[in-house]
């Protein structure tokens, strides 16, 4: 089902990606504001050391429960082990195993101040290098009433520091599916507040890691209008984006449409605007679902159409899972532009504890009206223990021959540990 811009915020770290979207509006190359450090060069000698702290920070993910160190701090993380597989007609197949650890810290200074901060590592296995150096992939200060420094402000809330951009989905993401590529973080500011039953948020980042202020910049801001009256949910975001090119996208998204007078159904609508900066028309993006239960075993159908037309662009690229989880039509752009993608699945839960869904995909291009293909679906999640996740992924790409693409298979295995 596509994402909607409902009011997200930042993306809590402890919300990791641990099983892919199959929302056809929901990247994994050219996110503005991604961090660019590459791994340094390692001999022979220091490759040893880093292959054995690897082994050992793994372990240690394995064997330690988070640890309170003092009164309102505690350190936890997560470990994301994968493997996959990709199979193209036309090309040799690929399969690959890979690791992401992060540890997190969190402390409270006191009742309305507290830090965060992440440190993330991955690799592939059987790289010699032992992947990408430890980073921080957010390190940041809240205030959570900014009324006790003035009355003016009361009931805003403050965070400052490096943090994962916010999850408005084709707009702006922070995707975490790519286990060699760290999620978009951004130097800036993000401020909070409910005012009237008005949802608020404001965003101001320096771009790639630099500091507010210079080099790249965004500015975004998201009003989250709640309840219509019963009618609908609204909510409405602009993003600005200053680089080389400036650029800028605005979006209204209309949810619940009908609240509970339609029947059981939810309907959803979305539409976004995009500005690159030169004299081509504007992009845009239009997106309507529907879903509803069928009570047995959690059973949802589901069904979207969503057009991105050939001069669509975004904040962030498109996420993985935007047009299937094999990523097929990700090769035209990274933001997903000139696809016509409608989308027929049903989720539901076989038994406690595990949850799947079928999708069935129809790729066009929006511009020529040209068949891409079609792709199915099949994702499977459940919860082995309080604190660790599988998930089990098989995507079957048929090409249409005036589309230009090959057939693909696309399977993966993946498994989560919380600590």
């Amino acid at each position: 089902m596509p994402s909607t811009e409902a009011r997200a915020g930042r993306p809590g770290r402890h919300e990791r990606a641990f099983r892919s979207s199959l929302a056809p509006q929901v990247s994994k190359k050219g996110i503005p504001f991604r961090s660019s450090a590459s791994p340094p060069e390692w001999n022979g000698e220091e490759r040893v050391i880093m292959n054995k702290s690897t082994l050992l920070g793994l372990a240690l993910a394995m064997l330690v429960p988070t640890v309170a160190l003092a009164d309102g701090v505690t350190i936890g993380g997560d470990l994301r082990l994968r493997w996959d597989y990709s199979g193209n007609d036309t090309a040799a197949s690929v399969n690959s195993s890979s690791a992401v650890i992060n540890f997190d810290l969190d402390a409270a200074v006191n009742d309305n101040v507290s830090f965060s901060a992440s440190l993330r590592h991955d690799f592939a296995f059987g790289d010699g290098s032992g992947g990408s150096p430890m980073g921080v992939q957010e390190a940041y200060a809240s205030i959570g009433d900014l009324g006790s420094a003035s009355g003016v402000l009361a009931g805003w809330s403050l965070d400052v520091g490096r943090m994962n951009n916010p999850d408005y989905g084709r707009i702006i993401n922070s995707d975490d599916w790519d286990q060699t590529t760290a999620p978009a973080s951004s130097d800036g500011y993000h401020l909070a507040s409910d005012m009237g039953g008005v949802g608020i948020d404001i965003y101001y980042f320096g771009g790639g890691n630099s500091p507010a202020g210079s080099a790249d910049s965004a500015l975004g801001a998201n009003f989250d209008l709640g309840d219509m009256g019963g009618f609908a949910d609204i909510t409405i975001g602009y993003w600005s984006g200053s680089s080389a090119v400036d650029s800028s996208n605005t979006s209204i998204t209309i949810s619940n449409i009908g609240g509970d007078s339609l029947a059981g159904v939810d309907l959803d609508v979305q539409y976004a605007t995009s500005d690159d900066g030169t004299a081509s028309d504007d992009g845009t993006l239009t997106s309507i679902s529907a879903s509803y239960g069928l009570g047995d075993m959690g059973m949802t159908l589901h069904a979207s159409n969503t057009i991105a037309d050939a001069t669509w662009t975004a904040m962030s690229a498109a996420a993985h899972g935007t047009n299937g989880i094999a990523d097929i039509a990700l090769t035209a752009g990274i933001f997903g532009a000139d696809i016509d993608n409608t989308t027929i699945g049903l989720s539901f839960s076989p038994m406690d504890g595990v949850d799947a869904t079928i999708n069935f995909i129809t790729l066009a291009t929006d511009a020529a009206g040209t068949d891409l293909g079609t792709e199915t679906d099949l994702v499977l999640s459940w919860e082995c223990g309080s604190d660790v996740t599988m998930d089990v992924g098989y995507a079957t790409f048929s090409a249409d021959t005036a589309g230009g693409l090959a057939d693909d298979d696309f399977f993966y295995l993946q498994t989560g540990w919380d600590f």
